[in-house]
């Protein structure tokens, strides 16, 4: 695969490949064609959670691929639920309810680099577990985990972590229900896990929130809940109740499209030509389906046929955008930005300190070499449009950072180089294969 193979891309390769005359591709260059948007890999590793603690087979179709994904599914596994991988995705055989909570030895679970994955299963397995290690990888090991630590310990859960903050953690004690003050300010990751793992408990919980980050990624864990049959009243996101002696329903259900992976090419679209998407639901309760605000006040033209979406090239002028809740619409939004004429204005800068890189200060500094300045004063990143060039640059080890940087690298004159982009797996493994389609598809 193409982004498995090599490290270092210089996008004038591809771009003479399938330029027309002159061999040059800059903002004159079109591209255009339809692609089929990755599975979500948020809600896939939802659906495997819920999948594992279902009593009975689920069924888990067209699941992400993606590092996060996997890491999900392996880590469903080491919890005891059965996985077969079949053409349509994943056959899940759950534990049965009626072993909670399993009084056995402890268990390991390696998350690879997925933040969620960590948050997710660590109340599943003190849940199921009477004790647990959790470790990860890579970018993972520097993201502070003091939301994870603090939640589990309402709820009965000692963890110890390295420097009191960091993977790996020692969960250490059974999950009880009970009553629990959650600061939600830094992710919304916590409280998904723990609306999961509550319903299961004998007795009722109450889950008291305050300031609630990324609002809709709850959204998506309390519909998926609905789905398996588990019950949650939800008081104006700020108290959640859980009655107790609830039970996971086995289900069959199909991933829909990722809003965060796709957001690259519709941004690409609205900078030069166009493009179709197809498998994006319009009333997703995804977050970064508020990129379709973005395309809209930016001025590209759009239009919706089913679950397909095409999106055009338009006069692009500067926005405002407030992306508190769908930080990970960052890079892509400032891809956009990057080629509108004026200042664009994006708020919520302050939930990209603890991402897998420092996105703020990243982005600042990839799109810096890449000709464009970019200031952050508070919570507002402004993003100066125009003289968007080549140049070689860094990813961080940031799969959303790579994204981006690739995509300027099809309207620049001059090659774009980026230091390392096998990080696009942790997400969207077919990503420059998508490129690829595209870049292709322009010539005809």
């Amino acid at each position: 695969m193409f982004a498995n193979e090599i490290t270092d891309i210089n996008f004038k390769k591809i771009r003479q490949r399938h330029a027309g005359a002159g061999g040059e591709m800059g903002n004159k260059r079109k591209i255009q064609g339809c692609l089929c948007a990755p599975a979500s890999k948020s809600m896939t590793q939802r659906a495997i959670a819920a999948a594992l603690l279902a009593q009975g087979v689920s069924e888990v179709r067209n699941p992400s691929r993606c590092d996060d994904a996997l890491a999900a599914a392996a880590v469903a596994k080491t919890l005891g639920a059965q996985i077969e991988t079949t053409a349509a995705g994943y056959r899940i055989t759950g534990v049965a309810p009626d072993r909670f909570p399993l009084q056995e030895a402890g268990v390991s679970l390696h998350v690879r680099e997925s933040a969620l994955c960590a948050r997710l299963f660590a109340p599943v397995a003190a849940l199921l577990y009477p004790a647990a290690a959790i470790t990860g990888s890579g970018t993972l090991l520097h993201r502070p985990m003091n939301d994870l630590i603090t939640a589990l310990a309402a709820f009965g859960v000692t963890a110890a972590a390295t420097g009191h903050r960091y993977l790996p953690l020692q969960l250490h004690g059974a999950l009880q229900h009970g009553t629990a003050t959650i600061d939600a300010s830094t992710s919304s990751q916590i409280i998904s896990g723990l609306l999961m793992a509550l319903p299961l408990l004998h007795g009722n919980s109450e889950i008291r929130v305050e300031k609630l980050a990324s609002r809709p990624y709850v959204d998506m864990t309390l519909e998926l809940l609905q789905t398996f049959g588990i019950t949650v009243t939800n008081n104006r996101y700020e108290r959640f109740q859980i009655c107790g002696n609830q039970r996971y329903t086995p289900q069959t259900c199909t991933v829909e499209g990722d809003w965060s992976g796709a957001a690259f090419w519709l941004a690409a679209a609205a900078i030069g030509g166009g493009i179709t998407v197809e498998g994006l639901h319009a009333g997703s309760a995804q977050a970064d389906r508020a990129m379709l605000q973005v395309l809209q006040q930016a001025g590209a033209r759009l239009q919706w046929t089913g679950d397909t979406l095409t999106v055009r090239h338009g006069l692009l002028n500067a926005f405002r955008f407030n992306a508190s809740d769908c930080p990970d619409l960052f890079p892509p939004v400032v891809l956009l930005a990057a080629f509108c004429n004026g200042i664009s204005i994006i708020e919520g800068a302050e939930r990209l300190v603890h991402k897998e890189s420092n996105r703020a200060t990243a982005l600042q500094d990839t799109f810096g070499k890449l000709g464009v300045t970019i200031t952050i004063e508070k919570n507002e990143m402004a993003v100066h449009g125009g003289n968007v060039h080549g140049g070689k640059v860094s990813s961080f080890h940031d799969h959303r950072m790579a994204m981006a940087a690739a995509c300027v690298g099809l309207f620049t004159d001059e090659a774009v180089v980026i230091d390392d982009t096998r990080c696009v797996n942790k997400s969207y493994p077919d990503f420059f294969t998508d490129m690829e389609k595209i870049t292709m598809n322009s010539e005809q």
